[in-house]
């Protein structure tokens, strides 16, 4: 008999399963693959890796705009290298996981998951079946791509986003079916990488998600790296024998030959195969359904990270699984998603935390809006990198910070910021005597937050 039994060792997983260790339970976590789930693994740091690989080479193409000569004309991309650098980070990274569960004394099963009944557990293991017995249980299975309906994934051609991280060179012709997130960063990495990259993404602009003018900022970026983007496109059908797609474009109707298909249409809960309906825990297409303590329709099992349906990413999986074993080990902790910062690592990078200008306008009449360039920060232009703006929404009663959006460098890193005034509620007029480091990057949304109230400096 466990305290707490946990099924996945990602991000929510893991973080629960040292999480409650740490506070004196027994606890059991179960992974069938490695230790770290997608971010690790297949997702995020990989990902990141390969970005940094990217930018490392943009850098060395463009050395002569710093007077540094003779650079670009030499530079090779080494892809067993690159691939080298990319599972050396892997294997650190998971190899801290494994450090950790050890250290909080996390018993660790190999194996696949589900449950028999509500209070039972049965896990394959390479050695045989191990049941389970635990007083609470967290199911932290995370999720998997969404397939086209009539081209499944082959790992060869048709791609989905961990294929993409361990192909042996850039394709010559890359087909990106979608514009999300995953799509555009891809689009991002293989354009510099040499390849030329055909982005179809259904909906008016990239980046449904954001507003439309940080949209066309990255828009613009990618058109000058190459990419072709037809936006209000679908993708009909794929032939694996000619590698080729057929294109419904508000042009018509074409034929697009490629490489290879990355297919990035979204993600999609891992709920089959782990018992829900034998737990009696209920399940939409959106995942498992839960409360602001993430306890599903049984109070003693929880879900936490993509499986639970919420927001898709590793941080918000991090605060879920902490949560979830606050509650298990009784303490009465709530879900806070009232300041999540939203990343985009492409080029230029995008960045956002709280609401956007088009979700704020529906709720406050009078939106006060900072917006300021890069092209007018100092540190960008020392950078070369003065594409993008900050944008800041400020609500008009009592002034509060209740949005922001970074388009441009390093807007990844600069969101922390941000995001801290939103977790802490920080009103636009509080921030008018902070002084900002110069020269930085982030003098920029200092800026903006001062330009919302109409007292920007150097705009």
């Amino acid at each position: 008999m466990h305290d707490i039994a946990i099924i996945g060792g990602g991000p929510a997983g893991y973080v629960a399963a040292i999480t409650a260790a740490r506070r004196g339970k027994k606890v059991v976590l179960i992974e069938q693959k490695e230790l770290g789930g997608t971010c690790l693994n297949e997702g995020c740091m990989p990902t990141k890796a390969l970005l940094e690989c990217v930018e490392t080479y943009q850098h060395v193409l463009h050395a002569d705009r710093f007077g540094i000569e003779g650079a670009g004309a030499q530079a090779q991309i080494n892809w067993g290298k690159v691939h080298d650098y990319k599972q050396g980070i892997v294997r650190k990274l998971t190899g801290g996981v494994q450090y950790l569960m050890k250290r909080n004394q996390v018993q660790v099963i190999r194996g696949s998951a589900s449950f028999q009944d509500e209070h039972t557990l049965q896990v394959h293991t390479p050695d045989g079946i191990v049941v389970i017995e635990a007083e609470k249980y967290i199911v932290a299975t995370g999720a998997e791509p969404i397939a086209l309906p009539f081209a499944p994934f082959d790992g060869e051609w048709v791609l989905g986003s961990s294929h993409c991280l361990s192909l042996p060179a850039a394709p010559p012709v890359m087909l990106i079916v979608g514009g999300g997130v995953i799509g555009c960063e891809f689009a991002s990495v293989y354009s510099r990488m040499g390849s030329r990259v055909i982005l179809i993404e259904m909906a008016g602009q990239l980046l449904p998600g954001e507003d439309s003018d940080i949209a066309c900022i990255l828009e613009k970026s990618l058109r000058d790296s190459g990419v072709e983007i037809y936006l209000e496109s679908s993708v009909l059908s794929l032939d694996r024998a000619s590698k080729t797609a057929r294109v419904r474009t508000a042009e018509g109707m074409s034929e697009v030959m490629a490489d290879a298909v990355l297919v990035a249409i979204g993600r999609k809960p891992r709920v089959s195969g782990i018992g829900l309906e034998q737990a009696g825990i209920r399940c939409t297409a959106r995942g498992i359904e839960v409360n602001e303590q993430m306890q599903t329709s049984q109070p003693h099992i929880y879900a936490v990270g993509d499986v639970a349906g919420g927001i898709q990413l590793a941080h918000v999986a991090f605060h879920e699984g902490e949560v979830a074993a606050l509650g298990a080990c009784g303490e009465d902790v709530t879900i806070n998603f009232r300041a999540v910062p939203r990343c985009i690592y492409t080029s230029p990078e995008v960045a956002s935390v709280g609401l956007t200008e088009r979700q704020a306008r529906e709720q406050y009449e009078g939106l006060l809006v900072g917006e300021f360039p890069f092209s007018a920060n100092g540190k960008a232009m020392i950078v070369q990198e003065i594409s993008g703006k900050v944008k800041v929404l400020v609500e008009p009663v009592y002034h509060e910070i209740v949005g922001v959006t970074l388009v441009g460098p390093r807007a990844t890193e600069l969101i922390g910021q941000a995001t801290l005034l939103l977790h802490a509620e920080m009103t636009a007029d509080a921030m008018e005597s902070f002084i900002a480091p110069h020269p930085t990057l982030s003098e920029a949304l200092l800026e903006a937050v001062r330009g919302a109230l109409g007292h920007a400096i150097h705009s």
